[in-house]
């Protein structure tokens, strides 16, 4: 019984990790992209999150709030509620970094990678329409993956 635990464990981290690389493969950008500015990120992001964990389907809001940025990285807040009505949970650390800068469009996206005490976050910020979109990979929440959808306040 254990030894079955033990491999399930295992099996699910294993595939937690894939899921990260292949999110990763979705939002690499071209060779000639240079790390970007972080500055673009302060201040407050509020949206959507969405997805599975082992337990069933999840969805609510999302607050991130940075408030320190040096180059290409930046260091904030998450807090997160199941509905409009709820309170917002505590505020946890999260640390960011804008690894990649290309023109779409003639506009700048940033790609940005991150991380929180249980997860990463790989996404992009379209400036044009001041939108961070991310995805959250957690094996430590019942290996929990989500779609993260934010604006600027």
């Amino acid at each position: 019984m254990i030894k079955n635990i033990s491999r399930h464990v295992r099996r699910m981290t294993l595939l937690s990790a894939v899921i990260a690389l292949l999110s990763m493969a979705v939002v690499v950008p071209a060779a000639n992209a240079a790390p970007g500015d972080a500055a673009v990120l302060k201040g407050t992001w509020i949206g959507t999150y969405s997805g599975y964990s082992n337990s069933g389907y999840k969805s609510g809001l999302e607050k991130i709030v940075i408030t320190s940025v040096k180059g290409s990285n930046a260091r904030g807040t998450w807090q997160s509620r199941p509905s409009a009505t709820a309170k917002w949970s505590k505020p946890k650390s999260v640390n960011l970094s804008v690894y990649a800068q290309e023109n779409d469009d003639s506009l700048p996206t940033d790609y940005i990678s991150g991380a929180d005490a249980d997860g990463i976050y790989v996404g992009k910020l379209v400036t044009s329409k001041n939108r961070l979109v991310f995805t959250y990979s957690s094996p430590a929440k019942d290996l929990l993956v989500l779609t993260l959808d934010l604006k600027k306040k």
